[in-house]
């Protein structure tokens, strides 16, 4: 396959930034419809942070803090969502047990540098997988370090399916996320969310790398009303993404 690097025309779509959920901003402010327009594979979060969002292959599931998975209706609104048009470059097999930590340094060693974006696809076969799902919250809406407290973590022994996400540039950190974030969703559909941790037995990697990064900021009243210029976003990310 060509080199791993960045091609012309090619780029990561966000829709809103880490920052805003961190300040709590959590009202839906994109159609379903315009994410999945902009990309075939992604993540993000539901309305109110009610689930973690799994773009494959242009269909998006939603997975929700009571366990369920169900498709995303296109009127449905999102405040947060990161996608791409997935046309990877590079592809390895992969043979385990594999754990999360040896998988990300794995992936460390394949990219060309950690100053640029890749969107990362995984199918495979894991020996377990342990994921959350974020729970729906009421107004008036917590922070995302706090929002998270009451996440639902499920667990699973063996599963077939893919985990899709990213990995991106440290000084990114609040605008989107830095180092990995991954969602996984089994093949039947049934189970998935934000990974928190699995063991992969085998399966085939695919990266494409970006140098572009395309921001669209939410229009609704609470985020036009928002004071964002004193957030801690770092160590709430960090907690959030590792909770």
């Amino acid at each position: 396959m060509a080199e791993l690097r960045p091609r012309a025309g090619k780029a990561i779509q966000q829709f809103s930034f880490v920052d805003a959920l961190v300040a709590g901003l959590l009202d839906g402010a994109f159609p379903a419809s315009e994410v999945s327009a902009a990309g075939d594979l992604g993540v993000g979060c539901g309305d109110a942070l009610d689930g973690e969002l799994v773009l494959l292959d242009g269909v998006m599931h939603v997975c929700r803090g009571d366990g369920s998975v169900r498709i995303v209706a296109p009127g449905e609104l999102l405040p947060f969502a990161e996608v791409v048009r997935f046309e990877p470059v590079f592809e390895r097999s992969l043979t385990g047990p594999l754990g999360e930590v040896a998988f990300e340094h794995l992936v460390e060693s394949i990219v060309p540098s950690d100053n640029l974006f890749y969107a990362l696809r995984v199918d495979g076969v894991f020996g377990g997988m342990t994921v959350r799902e974020a729970v729906r919250q009421q107004r008036p809406y917590p922070g995302l370090a706090d929002a998270v407290k009451s996440q639902h973590e499920n667990s699973v022994g063996a599963t077939r399916g893919t985990i899709v996400g990213f990995k991106g540039p440290d000084v990114f950190q609040g605008l989107s996320v830095a180092d990995f974030h991954l969602h996984y969703l089994d093949d039947a559909r049934e189970f998935g969310g934000h990974v928190m941790d699995f063991e992969l037995q085998s399966a085939t990697l695919q990266i494409e790398a970006y140098s572009t990064f395309t921001l669209r900021l939410p229009e609704v009243a609470s985020y036009l009303a928002a004071e964002l210029d004193d957030i801690e976003a770092d160590a709430a990310i960090r907690q959030a993404e590792s909770s």
